[in-house]
């Protein structure tokens, strides 16, 4: 690396340094006892009936238990539930409970509890929207409009046993329960209590977060005393307190990454996360120009995905081929369209588009998408399409999208949980596409959703995901991007922590400092 590199580093890191000192001073002094974490925002709500965001999701795994929760990778592990079966019909499911779990309150957890929190979810007061976990439950419906005063498919054997019937097979269902909002809660009145390792303390809006260890959990209590989340959404006071040494874990700004990729340091705790996600550009198939197979496909040849990765992401991530992460269909990589601007241009003409199209793509107001929406605009311009950049305020862009208004937009998709089918049937089964996404239809693709539904053997289940993903590659109702991968490091003397793939896997209790 040039001399001047190192400069601009070292300069760099004296300012973090200067500005990380002035941050801590106006906040505590660190301590060897507390695990102090950032987020970018505050979460929307920490009740696992709302929770629908990622950051609500990472902080109620902290207070709240499951049955199930996700390992570091994609498998699920016990948690409440000590083993479970599953019946050859995949119709029921028999969960057998962890003996003297109590809540934060001191309460004993029993079977009771978990058809109290499900029923939770299903409950029209409480009208959440993460009721589709349990709509294939055996009366889940007659219970949402009140027919039934309870759901006759959740069902207390006893203290520690519980069960679950579902009306047909639903192969990722047991997913569903490692979940947020499958989260076991006791209703205390209007407060909510957890079984979970992290009794929160205390919340300041747009400051920070405390949580207490639960001396008492049943899973290996925390190794220290407290647990510190701030909120800072700017990216400069999130390095400085980490560089200073008062934040312990961070995730790199993306502008960032090539600074801390070649200081000496800090390079070797770089930790890279092949995250569950898909970025894409949807196209409208309703109407011309995108009615048109040949034009989407077009589309996708004309952008130079490798060069944006590059460019924005100093390479990470990984370009797509088709909307299912390839680890999810146990492959290094899927088939992808190359980059050829003289076949782009070959598709448009056959179409009867050679001389281009003017088009709209909208994107919500984020600064950093505008960077990558005007390097596609550029690149689609070299084919002879014309885009117009729209940007809107999230709630104005969503509802755009959802009512068919865009021709293109521009936006991301983040597993709910670790199956293929989570990124086919909410996306691309033809009732929903049509009323919420880019109006593609496909019977076939319909039918392979509904086999993979219904498979409960693994291998049967890759061979249906990678047909349904190659299909859509092929059809492109998108322009497929990329799987992004995240950049986080860990000061040098955490112990015991590695990142998770899933963002509610984290749980901190065993995490240690040095010696402690």
């Amino acid at each position: 690396m040039a001399n001047s590199d190192w400069r601009k580093i070292l300069i760099i890191k004296q300012i973090l340094i200067f500005v990380g000192s002035f941050f801590i001073g106006c906040t505590n002094l660190y301590d060897e006892d507390q695990l102090t974490l950032v987020l970018l925002g505050d979460p929307k709500n920490l009740d696992p009936a709302y929770a629908t965001d990622v950051r609500s999701g990472q902080l109620i795994t902290l207070m709240y238990d499951n049955l199930v929760k996700y390992g570091h990778g994609l498998e699920l592990n016990p948690a409440l539930a000590k083993y479970w079966s599953i019946s050859d019909d995949g119709l029921e499911y028999t969960f057998h409970l962890r003996d003297s779990v109590k809540f934060q309150s001191g309460q004993l957890f029993k079977a009771s509890h978990i058809k109290t929190s499900f029923e939770r979810i299903l409950c029209p007061k409480i009208n959440s929207r993460r009721s589709w976990l349990f709509k294939n439950v055996v009366g889940a419906e007659d219970y949402k409009i009140n027919k039934s005063n309870h759901v006759k498919g959740f069902k207390v054997e006893n203290d520690s046993i519980f069960k679950i019937y579902l009306k047909k097979p639903f192969a990722p269902f047991l997913g569903f329960l490692a979940m947020p909002s499958a989260s076991i809660v006791l209703v205390d009145g209007e407060k909510l209590v957890g079984t979970g390792p992290w009794i929160q303390k205390e919340w300041i809006r747009d400051g920070h977060f405390l949580f207490l260890a639960n001396k008492f959990y049943f899973n290996e209590k925390p190794k220290l005393d407290k647990l510190k989340i701030r909120i800072l959404p700017e990216a400069l006071p999130r390095v400085a307190e980490f560089i200073t040494g008062y934040l312990d874990i961070i995730e790199i700004p993306n502008a960032e990454f090539e600074l801390w990729q070649k200081d000496k340091d800090w390079q070797e705790e770089i930790q890279l996360i092949n995250q569950l996600n898909i970025y894409y550009i949807g196209l409208n198939c309703s109407r011309p120009p995108f009615n048109d197979m040949r034009v989407r496909q077009a589309m996708n040849h004309a952008i130079n995905t490798q060069k944006i990765l590059d460019t924005i992401f100093a390479g990470r991530g990984q370009k797509a081929g088709g909307p299912i992460p390839p680890s999810l269909l146990e492959r290094n990589e899927n088939p992808q369209f190359e980059y050829n601007l003289e076949l782009a241009k070959q598709l448009l003409s056959e179409s009867g588009y050679e001389d281009g199209f003017e088009v709209e793509l909208w994107q919500s107001q984020s600064k950093e998408l505008f960077q990558i929406t005007e390097i596609i605009q550029h690149q689609l311009n070299e084919i002879g399409i014309t885009v117009r950049i729209i940007r809107n305020d999230w709630n104005m862009y969503s509802d755009a999208v959802k009512k068919g208004i865009p021709d293109m937009y521009y936006r991301s998709w983040w597993a709910d949980y670790p199956d293929a089918e989570n990124f086919l049937a909410p996306l691309f089964e033809s009732e929903i596409s049509k009323k919420r996404w880019t109006r593609y239809e496909n019977s076939d693709l319909d039918k392979m959703i509904r086999e993979l539904q219904i498979e409960t053997k693994n291998e049967n289940r890759i061979k249906i995901a990678r047909k349904a993903n190659d299909l859509l590659k092929n059809e492109a109702p998108w322009i497929y991007l990329w799987h992004m991968q995240s950049a986080v490091i860990a000061q040098k003397r955490i112990k015991n922590w590695e990142p998770s793939i899933m963002f509610n896997a984290e749980k901190y209790n065993n995490v240690s400092k040095g010696n402690s």
